[in-house]
C-alpha cells in the first residue's frame, strides 16, 4: 500500500482532470460520458480500491468545485463521484457545503449528498462531527420532511436514524444493564435539544398555524406526507431511547402545538398531529402508526409487569388500547368504522401475538373472542387474521368447571367453505408455533434493556394446544380431511386448491408436543380422547382412520386441462402451479416419514418411487394429459 501512495493517479483519471478543466472554461463544452464511464470502469479496480482512492482527493475537490456550476444534465458526474467516493470516509469529504445540495430545489444533488452524509454513519465520531453543524442537521431534517421525492425522504429518515444509533452516552456504549445506551449522545442533543432543529418537526406536521419564520410553507396535503414520515421514524427512535420521544424538551414550542405541560414529541404524533374527524387516510396511518409503535418499542414496562411494554402502557394510559379494541368489536355500522375496522384488527393481532400474557389476562380477550365466536363463520380477512395471531391456549376458555371446548373460536370455521383464507388461518393454527432461528454467535445483550418475552413456558402449551385444536376440530368435522382433499383437487378455484396444500403441508410439518404430565387428563373426556390422537402430523396423515384418503390423493399424478379449447393458458398454469405445490407436499411428506420411528419402509417405498415419476407421474408431459375437468 505504501508504494501505491507514491505512484501518480493513473492516465484516464489525469485525463479526466484535464476534460473537466475544459467543461469548467467553457459550459458549452458537453460532458464526455465515454471517459466518465472508463473512470468509473477503474474505480472498481483492485488497484484502485487497495489504496489509489487516497491520490483522488484533488479530483473530488475539482468535481465539487464544477458541479454547482455545471450547466448541464448533471447525472453522469453524480454517477462517477458516487463510484469514485466509494472508498472515502466521512473525513474525506465533511468540508463540503452540504447544506447547497441539501436545498429543496436542487433535486438533482439530493441522493449524491445524502450519499456523503451517509458516511458519518460509521462511527460515533463522525456523527459527532456531523453533529457539530447544526445548518446542516436542519437542512436534512428540512429534506426529509419536505422533499416530494419518496426515495429521498426515506434515505435522510434511515440516515437520521443511523445517525442516533452510532451516537451512544458513553464512549463504545459502555453503559449498565438495564440503564438506555442512548439519549445523551451529540446527534440526539443536535435533534431534541437544538430548539431551531426540533422546531422543524412541529413546524412542518402540525395543522396548526405556527409560526414558521424563513421555513418553507407546506400546504395541508404535504403536511400529511411529512406527518406520515416522522410516524414510521419515530417507533425506531423510541426503541432506542423511550424517554426522549415521551418528554418535553421545549414547552413553549410544544404548547403552540396543543401539548400539554410535560407532553413531548410522541404526544403530539399520537393526540395533537393528525386530523381525525378530516383525513381517513391519515386515521388509518395512525392506527398503523400504533401498531408499528407496540412491535417495536418492547422494552418492558417496570411498572406493569414483564408482559408489557412501555409504548403498550403508553396506549392504554391515553386510552387508544381500548379505543383499537372497540373498532374492532363494536357494530355500529358507521363509515368510520368500515375504513378503521381493518387497521384496528391489525392492531389488535399484533398485540396478541407480541404480549401474549398480557393478551390473556386482560379483559381485552374475552370482548374479542366473543365477538370472534359471532362473526368468524362470515370468514372476514380482519377476523381471521385476529384468530390467527392470538396464543392456541387462549382458543379455549377456561370456566369455572374446566375448560369451555364447544366456545373455541376455530371450530366456528367451516372446513366445506370455499375461502382460501379460511384454510391458511387453520393452517396456522394447527402447525404450531414456528421455531426461532439461532443466531450465531449470539448478539451482545450487555447494555439492551429488557425487552418483554414470553413466558418459559409458552412455547411449549402453544405446540401442545396446535395438536389439541386439530384434534378438537377433527371431532366436529369428521370429513374435514376428505373436504380438504375436494378443495386441493379443484384445480378450477386455484387460490382454495393451494390453500388446501398449505393446510396439509402445515400439518406434515407440525411442530407438536403432548400435553404436560401436570395436565389432568382423566377428568376431561376431549383430554383424555386426545391420549390417543397420534402424536405427530406425520402420523396423522398415514392413518387413514384419521385422515381418510390424503395418502391416496398425494400420491395421484397431477391432471390438466390441455384438452380445453380457449383459456387454456389460465388452466394450464393453475393446473402446473396446483400439481407442483401438490408435488412439494409429497416431497415434504417423505422426507418427514424417513425420521419415523419405527420404519414404515413401505409408505417410504412408495412415496420415493412416486417423487422419482415426477409430478405428472410416469410419462406424464403437457400436451398428453387429459382434461378431466370443465372450465
Amino acid at each position: 500500500m505504501s508504494n501505491n501512495t507514491l505512484n501518480p493517479p493513473p492516465g484516464v483519471l489525469v485525463e479526466l482532470q484535464a476534460h473537466l478543466q475544459k467543461v469548467d472554461e467553457d459550459p458549452a463544452t458537453p460532458l464526455d460520458v465515454k471517459l466518465l464511464e472508463q473512470c468509473e470502469l477503474y474505480t472498481t479496480t483492485p488497484e484502485y480500491l487497495n489504496g489509489l482512492w487516497q491520490q483522488t482527493q484533488s479530483l473530488f475537490l475539482q468535481l465539487a468545485q464544477l458541479l454547482p456550476e455545471l450547466e448541464q444534465d448533471p447525472s453522469p458526474l453524480n454517477h462517477f463521484i458516487l463510484k469514485l467516493t466509494g472508498p472515502y470516509g466521512f473525513d474525506h469529504v465533511k468540508e463540503l457545503d452540504f447544506c447547497m445540495g441539501l436545498e429543496l430545489s436542487v433535486k438533482p444533488f439530493h441522493s449524491l449528498i445524502l450519499s456523503f452524509l451517509e458516511k458519518a454513519t460509521a462511527s460515533g465520531n463522525d456523527a459527532e462531527n456531523l453533529a457539530s453543524k447544526p445548518d446542516v442537521i436542519r437542512a436534512l431534517v428540512r429534506l426529509w420532511l419536505c422533499t416530494d421525492d419518496t426515495g429521498v425522504a426515506t434515505k435522510a429518515g434511515d440516515i437520521l436514524f443511523a445517525l442516533l444509533k452510532v451516537s451512544k452516552n458513553l464512549p463504545g456504549g459502555l453503559s449498565p444493564k438495564g440503564e438506555s445506551t442512548y439519549g445523551r449522545g451529540p446527534m440526539w442533543r443536535r435533534l431534541f435539544e437544538d430548539k431551531d432543529v426540533y422546531g422543524l418537526f412541529f413546524i412542518f406536521c402540525s395543522l396548526r398555524a405556527l409560526p414558521v419564520g424563513d421555513e418553507v410553507v407546506l400546504s395541508k396535503r404535504d403536511k400529511t406526507v411529512a406527518q406520515a414520515r416522522l410516524m414510521e421514524w419515530l417507533p425506531k427512535v423510541g426503541a432506542l431511547d423511550w424517554d426522549t420521544i415521551t418528554k418535553s424538551h421545549y414547552s413553549d414550542l410544544e404548547k403552540k402545538a396543543g401539548l400539554g405541560e410535560g407532553e413531548g414529541l410522541l404526544h403530539f404524533a399520537t393526540m395533537q398531529m393528525v386530523d381525525l374527524k378530516e383525513d381517513m387516510l391519515m386515521h388509518i396511518s395512525l392506527i398503523n402508526f400504533f401498531t408499528d409503535l407496540i412491535a417495536t418499542v418492547n422494552t418492558v414496562a417496570a411498572q406493569a409487569g414483564n408482559d408489557s411494554s412501555l409504548s403498550l402502557e403508553y396506549l392504554k394510559e391515553q386510552g387508544l388500547h381500548i379505543q383499537m379494541i372497540n373498532f374492532v368489536v363494536l357494530d355500529n355500522n358507521s363509515i368510520e368504522q368500515t375504513f378503521l375496522r381493518s387497521p384496528a384488527s391489525n392492531y389488535v393481532s399484533v398485540y396478541a401475538s407480541t404480549y401474549p400474557e398480557n393478551y390473556e389476562r386482560s379483559r381485552d380477550m374475552k370482548i374479542v373472542h366473543a365477538k370472534l365466536n359471532h362473526s368468524i363463520g362470515n370468514c372476514k380477512p380482519e377476523d381471521l387474521h385476529i384468530l390467527a395471531s392470538v396464543p392456541r391456549t387462549s382458543l379455549v376458555p377456561r370456566i369455572s368447571t374446566g375448560l369451555a371446548w364447544d366456545e373455541c373460536p376455530a371450530l366456528f370455521i367451516p372446513i366445506k367453505t370455499i375461502n382460501a383464507d379460511a384454510l391458511k388461518t387453520l393452517a396456522t393454527i394447527f402447525r404450531g408455533p414456528i421455531e426461532p432461528e439461532t443466531v450465531y454467535p449470539p448478539p451482545d445483550t450487555s447494555s439492551v434493556p429488557l425487552t418483554v418475552q414470553p413466558a418459559p413456558t409458552r412455547e411449549l402449551s402453544e405446540r401442545s394446544y396446535a395438536r389439541l385444536l386439530l384434534s378438537l376440530y377433527l371431532t366436529k368435522y369428521p370429513s374435514a380431511f376428505s373436504d380438504l382433499v375436494r378443495h386441493a383437487d379443484t384445480v378450477a378455484v386455484k387460490e382454495t386448491a393451494l390453500a388446501a396444500l398449505v393446510l396439509l403441508r402445515a400439518i406434515i410439518t407440525a411442530n407438536w408436543a403432548p400435553i404436560p404430565a401436570s395436565s389432568n387428563t382423566s377428568s376431561d373426556p376431549i383430554l383424555a380422547r386426545l391420549n390417543n390422537f397420534p402424536q405427530s402430523g406425520v402420523e396423522v396423515i398415514l392413518d387413514p382412520a384419521v385422515s381418510g384418503g390424503v395418502l391416496p390423493y398425494l400420491l395421484k399424478p397431477a391432471t390438466t386441462f390441455s384438452g380445453l379449447v380457449g383459456g387454456r393458458g389460465d388452466a394450464e398454469s393453475a393446473a402446473y402451479q396446483v400439481a407442483m405445490a401438490k408435488f412439494d407436499v409429497l416431497r415434504v411428506l417423505g422426507e418427514k416419514v424417513k425420521g419415523l420411528e419405527p420404519p414404515r419402509r413401505e409408505v417410504d417405498t412408495m412415496i420415493r418411487r412416486r417423487v422419482a415419476e415426477g409430478p405428472w407421474g410416469v410419462g406424464g408431459n403437457v400436451g398428453a394429459r387429459v382434461a378431466t375437468l370443465e372450465m
